[in-house]
């Protein structure tokens, strides 16, 4: 019996270190940097995907014996030791979470862990809430998908949302049914296309409130009818530093791609050979395309390509004794929501100039009659900013986006 107890007592000692180690390293907030054991690391596994269902015990072992386990979130999972090299995991509802070991010789692994709930039980509260919805569900391993016929989008969102609280990770494949009977509704959207010079503002002091602008990146941001921004626009244009270009008016019906187009043509040089170029017509100006849909919250979502083409002397070639610019292209895709009262504005597009001035010259420029003839030419290298904003209208009898 003597020898018995004491053959017992390290592996009692063993269970005891590692039920210790293992309620310090079940801990809420991780230890910062990782910090591993002093050797070091020995080998850096991948994570490793770990599909459960509610309920459901799992257990992990490894070649080394653990020193060390974090849980992220111990709300969805509860962690149990077996022995130093074996871990249970058991879930306790639908979500997804990481686990973090640590072992012997500086091994370390990560698990990520995602729990979903019975298929069954899904399928029962579909049943329940949205009976007279046709709605498939159906389990690709630790994922649902759903696919059918649904009327709107907020019924399609419903039933995403309902089914993440049983599944982490959902494929909405649900579709929306038009009505062919009803009539797109109209929506009218003013583009107003203008420059503005940075000299200009600098002698009506005047500061620039959207950063310095990086050649060849387009931009854009939400426009409010106050602000910094739209206060700034409205005392350029109360000072007369804004240059209007071009204000088209789009009418179009919503779901339907309308485009406008401002500019014109030039010739452009394109090579043909080692020593010879030919000349073709280049498009310059500004080119868009936009797609309006009304959303259920009563936004009014953009969907914009523009293109602009602007003349670049610095790319200027010569051919035989003329000289022709070059084109710089800017292109941008975006998908935007506004709400009533916002615009979209689109910029970053500049362009550098130079400005010459006449200055007088003192005693001769006062001299009758041949005063005038009298000054000297400053150069100004200057910057023009181009920007786009896009607002829409309000349409008759009705208003083109509303507050939610």
């Amino acid at each position: 019996m003597k020898n018995r107890f004491h053959n017992s007592l390290p592996l009692a000692s063993l269970l005891a270190l590692w039920l210790a180690t293992f309620a310090q390293a079940q801990q809420k907030e991780e230890p910062q940097g990782f910090a591993l054991p002093e050797a070091g690391v020995k080998s850096v596994m991948p994570a490793v995907q770990v599909e459960m269902e509610m309920n459901e015990q799992r257990v992990l072992s490894w070649p080394f014996d653990v020193t060390r386990v974090f849980l992220a979130d111990d709300s969805l999972l509860k962690l149990e030791p077996v022995t130093p090299s074996k871990l249970r995991l058991r879930a306790l509802k639908s979500g997804k979470t990481r686990v973090n070991v640590w072992g012997q010789g500086g091994n370390t692994q990560t698990y990520e862990v995602l729990i979903h709930a019975p298929i069954a039980e899904l399928k029962k509260v579909f049943k329940e809430e949205f009976a007279d919805q046709e709605v498939t569900v159906r389990q690709l391993a630790g994922s649902v998908l759903l696919s059918g016929n649904v009327k709107t989008a907020e019924l399609r969102e419903n039933l995403e949302s309902v089914a993440k609280q049983f599944f982490p990770r959902v494929i909405n494949n649900l579709k929306l049914i038009r009505n062919p009977d009803v009539e797109p509704e109209p929506v009218k959207l003013r583009a107003s296309i203008f420059e503005i010079s940075h000299y200009d503002l600098a002698k009506h002091s005047l500061k620039w409130p959207l950063g310095k602008s990086k050649t060849g990146q387009m931009q854009h941001q939400v426009l409010s009818t106050h602000g910094e921004v739209a206060d700034f626009l409205q005392a350029a244009y109360d000072k007369k530093v804004l240059r209007k270009i071009a204000t088209p008016l789009i009418s179009t019906v919503e779901g339907r791609r309308a485009s406008f187009e401002t500019g014109g043509q030039l010739p452009l040089v394109v090579a043909a050979g080692r020593t010879e170029g030919k000349v073709r017509m280049q498009q310059w100006g500004v080119r868009m395309q936009v797609l309006p849909t009304r959303l259920i919250n009563g936004k009014l979502r953009l969907g914009v390509q523009p293109r602009i083409n602007q003349i670049d002397v610095t790319k200027a070639v010569r051919l035989d004794s003329v000289t022709l610019p070059g084109i710089r292209t800017h292109q941008h895709d975006l998908l935007i929501d506004l709400a009533e009262g916002e615009s979209l504005m689109l910029y970053g597009m500049p362009m550098d100039r130079v400005i010459r001035e006449k200055e007088n010259l003192p005693l001769l420029s006062d001299l009758p009659l041949l005063g005038e003839s009298f000054y000297k030419t400053n150069r100004i290298d200057d910057q023009v900013e181009l920007f786009i904003i896009i607002a829409p209208e309000q349409t008759p009898g009705e208003k083109v986006a509303s507050s939610p």
